[in-house]
């Protein structure tokens, strides 16, 4: 029995709890910075010097720009892995209760839950578009804010599966499970560095029933000027329904406590 509503200001509740798990946990933050650097400069930078352009949907473009997206994508991706173990600590050590049972309502919990991935992936995305300009790249800083609007679009749908996924998960080895076995895969199925029209057809079957090339294909339409609206409407709309469905799972959930 719920004990309060605090409404919208549930919101900042659960914000300002994530800000000071994220201030105490700044190396977190320093570390994840490494990985889409290195990956932009040995990698990206490397290979656009040696083969220069790749295909997208039937038009060359710069290899710097189009993995830079799938460097996005990637930095998307790994800081959902955050946002699991913040969930399920909640869930594990009663806080997720504790905050549902003092008015907190189920989507702000997924907004504000949410607050960590924003953070984190904000900072990579702009400190990689900066390398990427710096490095003689092109990219429009319109269209480059409209991929940062659409990151949040995916970063809700993301944080919204994995808030029912984290329901079921009672301890950290079945989390660390989840996450290595089941979600990692679906970042290496997703064309973050090769061209889905140039690819094998297994590949291309097991990409097109992976969110994560959706997602990758509206951004690219976004940078590129391409014609891309449908990618772009149907990941809006399952971020939506996944977010609806998460917060029902959310309010008809049982907690109890896991900890033996």
């Amino acid at each position: 029995m719920k004990t309060g509503r605090l409404g919208i200001h549930g919101l900042w509740v659960i914000i300002s709890n994530e800000l000071k798990a994220l201030k105490s946990n700044k190396q977190i933050i320093y570390s994840g910075l490494f990985s889409p650097i290195l990956y932009f400069l040995f990698y990206s930078f490397g290979i656009q010097s040696t083969f220069g352009n790749i295909e997208f949907h039937g038009t060359k473009v710069s290899f710097l720009a189009y993995s830079m997206i799938g460097i996005f994508a990637m930095s998307l991706f790994r800081e959902m892995y955050q946002c699991v173990y913040r969930m399920v600590t909640d869930k594990r050590w009663g806080i997720l209760s504790l905050k549902l049972l003092n008015g907190v309502y189920p989507p702000l919990y997924i907004l504000g839950i949410s607050t960590f991935p924003v953070i984190g992936v904000m900072l990579q995305v702009v400190i990689v578009y900066l390398l990427f300009t710096l490095c003689g790249g092109v990219l429009p800083v319109t269209r480059f804010l409209w991929i940062l609007c659409f990151l949040l679009v995916c970063i809700i749908f993301w944080a919204s599966l994995l808030m029912c996924i984290a329901l079921l998960i009672n301890d950290y080895k079945q989390r660390d499970f989840v996450m290595n076995t089941l979600l990692l895969p679906v970042l290496f199925a997703a064309p973050l560095f090769y061209s889905l029209d140039q690819a094998p057809l297994f590949l291309r079957v097991l990409s097109r029933i992976n969110p994560l090339t959706y997602q990758l294909e509206a951004m690219r339409s976004i940078a590129f000027g391409a014609s891309g609206w449908k990618d772009i409407v149907l990941v809006i709309c399952l971020a939506a329904v996944m977010f609806a469905a998460a917060s029902i799972c959310l309010s008809n959930t049982e907690f109890l406590c896991d900890e033996h």
